[in-house]
């Protein structure tokens, strides 16, 4: 009978230690590459010469982000927004058509799970290039395995018009 607490004792002994170091194995992780997919929200679009309403565009992007300590981090964006369409900026008609946002955000942790980031970007797209500011804020659920799942909320600002977008993404952290 006392042969099983012992055993039992001797096993948490050995693998705690184990346990221990997987733990520390993912805290470890400083890379994290995401998956996004979602929708960009343009506030006032054209066509034919008359406003319409807002449209929302689907987007994808995938984004690189490095992880200097538990708190700080700094990431590449890069987000494709697949649509056409034309906004108005000081009586100009501006066409877009599969705009590719690119940005490099700094990132901090401000609870477990949730982050802000902000940064510097350009709106790259065949007609005009547009700067970007990039505010952006995140939750994300461990899904174990060093994977995550993050539901997203970004803010683009520009000279010439500002969209948001909501997206999920899923993340791999090595």
């Amino acid at each position: 009978m006392k042969f099983k607490p012992i055993s039992f004792l001797l096993f948490l002994l050995v693998i705690m230690p184990i346990l221990s170091q997987e733990n520390d194995k993912e805290e470890q992780t400083k890379h994290k590459v995401v998956l996004l997919l979602g929708l960009t929200h343009i506030p006032e679009t054209i066509e034919e010469g008359e406003s319409l309403k807002s449209e929302e565009i689907p987007t994808i992007g995938l984004d690189y982000f490095y992880k200097f300590n538990p708190k700080w981090q700094i990431g590449i964006v890069v987000d494709l927004e697949l649509g056409k369409y034309a906004v108005d900026f000081g009586g100009e008609n501006i066409p877009r058509e599969n705009a590719v946002v690119t940005g490099v955000v700094a990132g901090y942790t401000l609870l477990k799970g949730w982050s802000v980031f902000a940064g510097p970007g350009v709106e790259f797209e065949s007609n005009r290039n547009l700067y970007i500011f990039r505010a952006t804020t995140e939750y994300e659920f461990e899904l174990g395995n060093n994977w995550g799942l993050s539901p997203a909320l970004s803010f683009d600002f520009k000279k010439e018009y500002s969209t948001y977008s909501f997206g999920v993404g899923l993340s791999k952290m090595f």
